[in-house]
């Protein structure tokens, strides 16, 4: 399995891209607006004979520019969909001064592309930088956005990167290099950027904004990648009025039905061996933590999962291959399951422990297929007090290949900040799995929303704890024993 934070929000063209509205209107959304610079306003923009940019005006401000401080960036007229592009060589860039120091939500988007004959070898280039003189630019409060995320320099179409930012300043500005060390420079094609200080709270506001961008550059959109994340508080959460029905979707719009399969109030005094088993039959667990059935309990109505600090008997044959020190727990569904909606009701352990609900698999049904590729989704792998993940609601999805060169693997993965500490109650975690889209949902509130583009088999459900001790860190002695705790799993089909 993978488990690897992906930055949050970074927004790439991956296989394909979603269709948009090219019905919008001419400008963008002003409520936030911080700074917007535009290529294709060339009354905003100070340029020298020689086509060199020397200063690129702030629309969204009075007297704001962005001064070219390094090399020279040129206006390039009729580049994009008819419209004019500034050019970076890759040694040039603009600076400007600060927006705010203290440290909130902020949203960017960025129109920009990078031509065959602009490719080289240098990595991580920044389209955007902000740095606040101390920590470098892509760590926090600071943040950046480079040319592609996996950091290399090959081209790439026109895009319009959507980044949500929580908890950060908007401090000293460069466009087109790192504002910290002058370098980083990017060499490529940069359209418009629109900088808010603020969220956006729903997937079709921020479309609003991204498709105004989408019909006057002629640029993709590239959420089959990463989708929409929400980024600050849920607001109002929605009433529970029944249990028939998703906390999500009390009024059952959709038609949801009760699957019994995998669902389970854990009110007895034991596992129900006919849905679920304790142990994993293809995996040990995590080392060196090591899954131990008795590490798997149900009682005060709730499913338990526990991280202790022993060695098992289960563990002696396998201490060879790295186990030690450390027991677990993993609960797998018997059976399979493609689509629907699942809810839990959950409160993870207070150590730097894994607390995770996910489903994976391979595909049943082809043993050819079987035999090279593995599926997984993430609804959530919190740790709960490993330092820094505290709030962090970690969601993933991945595939991997196996190919005669080794494993190809492809992730989408967001992070919602939670305003609260996550093992501090119990809070309703539920999950929407469908044809065409992946959702993520927190005390029924929609949380993330990515496209499906290859979750299309059945696969198990699985609650889990691990240590990983190059993400999250070794849970201290002091946090163990520890408990991952699940009131209930309900799941429902489409009728």
């Amino acid at each position: 399995m993978i488990r690897k934070l992906i930055l949050l929000g970074i927004v790439t063209l991956l296989g394909g891209c979603i269709a948009v509205n090219t019905s919008v209107k001419d400008r963008p959304s002003k409520a936030g607006l911080r700074l917007w610079l535009d290529a294709s306003d060339e009354s905003t923009l100070n340029v020298s004979s020689n086509s060199t940019v020397m200063q690129w005006k702030d629309k969204a401000s009075d007297g704001r520019c962005a001064v070219a401080g390094t090399g020279h960036p040129v206006l390039v007229k009729n580049a994009l969909n008819g419209k004019s592009v500034i050019r970076f060589d890759g040694a040039s860039g603009f600076d400007l001064p600060a927006i705010r120091e203290n440290r909130g939500t902020a949203t960017i988007f960025i129109v920009s592309r990078r031509l065959p004959e602009q490719a080289s070898e240098n990595k991580w280039q920044r389209l955007f930088s902000c740095w606040d003189g101390k920590v470098d630019d892509n760590k926090n409060p600071n943040f950046c956005v480079c040319g592609t995320d996996k950091g290399n320099g090959e081209a790439y179409d026109a895009v319009v990167y959507y980044v949500p930012e929580a908890e950060v300043a908007i401090s000293a500005i460069a466009i087109g290099m790192n504002r910290k060390s002058k370098g980083g420079f990017f060499k490529g094609d940069i359209a418009e950027i629109l900088l808010y200080d603020r969220s956006f709270l729903s997937e079709d506001e921020m479309r609003m904004v991204a498709d105004y961008l989408v019909a006057k550059w002629g640029a993709k959109l590239g959420l089959s990648g990463r989708g929409w994340t929400r980024v600050g508080q849920l607001g109002t959460t929605p009433r529970r009025v029944n249990d028939k029905f998703p906390l999500s979707d009390q009024k059952n719009r959709k038609n949801w039905v009760r699957s019994e399969p995998m669902w389970d109030e854990f009110n007895g005094t034991a596992l129900d061996a006919g849905k679920w088993r304790p142990g994993m039959p293809y995996w040990l667990g995590r080392q060196p933590a090591f899954f131990c059935k008795d590490n798997v309990t149900v009682s005060n109505d709730c499913l338990h999962l526990k991280m202790r600090k022993e060695e098992c008997e289960e563990m002696q044959p396998h201490k060879a291959k790295g186990y030690h020190t450390y027991t677990s727990a993993v609960m797998l569904s018997h059976g399979r399951v493609l689509y629907g909606y699942f809810e839990v009701c959950a409160r993870p352990m207070k150590s730097a422990g894994s607390s995770s609900f996910w489903f994976a698999g391979m595909d049943p049904k082809d043993a050819e297929k079987a035999a090279k590729t593995g599926q997984e989704i993430d609804v959530y792998e919190i740790g709960g007090a490993a330092i820094g993940f505290e709030r962090k609601y970690n969601m993933n999805a991945h595939a991997t290949t196996r190919t005669p060169n080794g494993k190809e693997r492809w992730n989408t993965g967001g992070v919602w900040l939670s305003p609260w500490n996550l093992v501090d109650d119990f809070h309703v975690y539920g999950f929407e799995w469908d044809e065409k889209w992946l959702q993520y949902f927190v005390d029924g509130v929609l949380v993330r929303k990515v496209e499906n583009t290859c979750w299309h088999y059945p696969l198990q459900l699985i609650f889990d704890s691990e240590t990983m001790p190059t993400w999250f860190g070794m849970p201290e002695d002091k946090d163990l024993p520890s408990t991952f705790s699940i009131q209930y799993v309900r799941t429902w089909q489409k009728k």
